[in-house]
């Protein structure tokens, strides 16, 4: 459950211009959950569980670069789909719905039809993503890793905060481990809470991670 804490406490602008300077994304890593697909010429249905839905995804990648094709530039507008995972096969965020359905990280809201549109080097994607993008064709899928420092940083002690807690507003509805929106686009998780204390982690929950990403770019504009 996530909430909104408005505190008017003394984050530093630093901290605020750091913390917000980075793509919001992503959520509480998901427990795996199969999912099933039917294959139409068989009849017959298939239970995928998450790294089979990954690589299922991936088999069915082929590309054929063509020497006369518009490529990825910086400032192009390109619609791309993606699958975000971890070293350990987590997948914490994707574009796929038979992936998000097998990785538990399906939002019912989402059109997955549409995938993920972006401005190349405008700022809205992180920047390994970015970079990643660049030369490439309509229709091929790459795999990238990208380092913290391109992502989402390293962890730091610097954005683990603690406020007394008379500046919160009914603390009781407020627990160890909840994800809270802590205003300017931020989110914290309430790593400590006591009866004079709380104690908020506003690192970005992939913050110190090495991030997988498989991206296929389906549209150059």
């Amino acid at each position: 459950m996530k909430k909104t804490l408005l505190i008017g406490l003394t984050l530093s602008s630093t901290l605020l211009l750091t913390a917000c300077g980075t793509k919001e994304a992503t959520p509480t890593l998901p427990e795996e959950t199969p999912t099933t697909t039917s294959d139409l010429l068989s009849g017959t249905t298939t239970t995928m569980h998450c790294p089979e839905a990954v690589q299922n995804y991936l088999n069915q990648a082929t590309f054929e670069p063509k020497s006369d094709a518009p490529s990825v530039q910086a400032n192009t507008t390109i619609v791309v789909d993606y699958i975000g995972r971890l070293a350990d096969g987590t997948v914490f965020d994707t574009s796929i719905e038979s992936v998000a359905k097998a990785c538990g990280v399906y939002v019912a809201e989402r059109n997955y039809n549409e995938g993920l549109s972006f401005v190349v080097g405008e700022g809205k994607m992180i920047q390994g993503f970015d970079n990643a993008v660049l030369g490439m064709q309509a229709g091929q899928t790459k795999t990238v890793n990208i380092p913290p420092a391109e992502a989402y940083g390293e962890w730091s002690e610097e954005y683990v905060q603690t406020y007394p807690i008379s500046d919160v507003p009914n603390p009781d509805d407020y627990q160890e481990g909840m994800k809270l929106s802590v205003g300017y686009g931020m989110t914290a998780t309430i790593t400590k809470k006591t009866d004079k204390d709380i104690t908020l982690d506003l690192n970005h929950e992939l913050a110190g991670k090495e991030l997988i990403f498989d991206i296929t770019v389906k549209t150059i504009n």
